[in-house]
């Protein structure tokens, strides 16, 4: 008979083996995940490689990128990699399948891109799929050795430079790659603004190689201007930066002071502008009369010569005539009124100017030269109207007359007669 106390212990013992066989098949469970599900069924297939490169036992199997199982071994044979690939599942591979070895990153991790051909081809059995038919690894240092020695070596200082450059920046780095989508959307921005057509980025670029092609052989140019401005920015930062920095603070009011010299100049500008629109249709005209000027200035110089002579022989006569304008000045206020005065009739008689251009030209029909030379007539014809003769006390019928034409009448009275709403023998 077993006491309680051995129950217990029975009990302690079988709970412990059940915990320790759960332990045991987690763990057989864990190492078998790598190769698989436990006891699924699967499907070997080989394949001759020339070229494996870093791939791995259990490295993935893929088709179309899709993983469908993996590397169960990898031998070597003349040369020749023999992978065996445990696919998941009774799949079938057929005679045309073939395999690639593709990169998951550029940190040379690999897998196994199987295709596994079509069933009219039939199917491959226990046979390896030949070398012919797959494609081998291309590592990273096989792709950099395209590259010419010089390249490589540029390259090589690239990346450690780089590295150098990074080390220290960690914290950096990460700001960077915080604010990275911001700026992937900002690259995004000004990637299409530089492929609008607006932007005429091949233009732009042409003209950039101009200008390369241009400073082709001016590098000891180019470095000599660097070092001037290297120097030029020494001087400018002489004493720390304080001269500048003075002259920044007091910029502001010169600025402003500069600004109303500008608006004060403005308007003699404007002048000077009007005026030189004003000389342009001169000046144009005196290029045109270029020649004509050159010979005038060219004939000019003799009589030029003479103007001394001449300006002494004027002298007397100037003196004179100076006199008499300042004898004469009294009489200036008395002419102004004069022709102020001038001005009533002569605005009554401007109306008739040309009866009285006419009144001259009859008069040199007048006195107009007779038959003997030398011997001049003068003819009057006098044609007096009943109404003038009675003092308008009878009509003169049917004889026009108009003694007080207005302007231009006479000349139609003389033509036509006398016009409408003027009656016979007087006004």
């Amino acid at each position: 008979m077993t006491t309680p106390e051995q129950r217990s212990v029975k009990r302690s013992v079988r709970a412990g083996l059940v915990v320790f066989a759960m332990i045991a098949a987690a763990v057989f469970i864990t190492f078998k995940a790598q190769t698989g599900v436990p006891f699924a069924a699967t499907t070997t297939v080989r394949a001759a490689i020339a070229d494996v490169h870093s791939l791995k036992v259990n490295d993935e199997v893929r088709e179309h990128s899709k993983r469908i199982g993996r590397v169960a071994a990898i031998d070597y044979a003349d040369g020749v990699a023999m992978v065996t690939m445990q696919l998941d599942g009774e799949v079938g591979v057929y005679r045309d399948a073939h395999a690639e070895i593709w990169d998951v990153s550029a940190l040379a991790t690999k897998f196994v891109e199987l295709d596994r051909g079509g069933p009219e081809a039939g199917l491959l059995g226990d046979q390896p799929i030949e070398a012919t038919r797959n494609v081998g690894s291309a590592d990273l240092y096989q792709l950099l050795d395209v590259l010419d020695t010089p390249t490589r070596d540029a390259a090589t200082r690239l990346v450690r430079e780089l590295g150098g450059g990074v080390a220290g920046h960690a914290r950096d780095l990460q700001d960077v790659l915080a604010v990275a989508p911001d700026l992937v959307q900002d690259l995004g921005v000004v990637s299409d603004a530089l492929a609008s057509e607006q932007a005429r980025l091949p233009e732009l670029l042409r003209g950039a190689d101009r200008l390369a092609g241009r400073l082709q052989g001016r590098q000891q140019e180019i470095s000599s201007l660097l070092a001037q401005t290297d120097q030029t920015l020494q001087a400018v930062n002489v004493d720390g930066g304080k001269p500048l920095g003075d002259t920044l603070d007091r910029l502001p009011s010169t600025l402003d002071s500069v600004r109303q010299a500008l608006d004060t100049v403005r308007t003699p500008l404007s002048d000077t502008a009007v005026a030189m629109r004003s000389l342009e249709f001169g000046a144009s005209a005196l290029a045109q009369s270029e020649n004509d000027l050159r010979a005038v200035l060219v004939d000019g110089v003799p009589v030029v010569n003479k103007i001394p002579g001449v300006a002494g022989l004027a002298n007397p006569a100037i003196e004179e005539l100076t006199h008499t304008a300042s004898d004469a000045r009294p009489l200036a206020p008395q002419v102004t009124r004069a022709l102020s005065d001038l001005v009533t009739p002569l605005q009554v008689l401007a109306p008739y100017a040309p009866e009285m251009g006419q009144l001259f030209v009859r008069g040199q029909s007048f006195v107009s030269q007779g038959p003997t030379p030398g011997t001049r007539y003068a003819r009057l014809g006098l044609a007096p109207g009943l109404a003038t003769a009675t003092g308008g006390l009878l009509s003169s019928g049917n004889f026009a007359q108009n003694q007080y034409p207005k302007p231009g009448e006479a000349s139609y009275d003389r033509a036509q007669g006398l016009p409408p709403g003027i009656p016979l023998g007087g006004n």
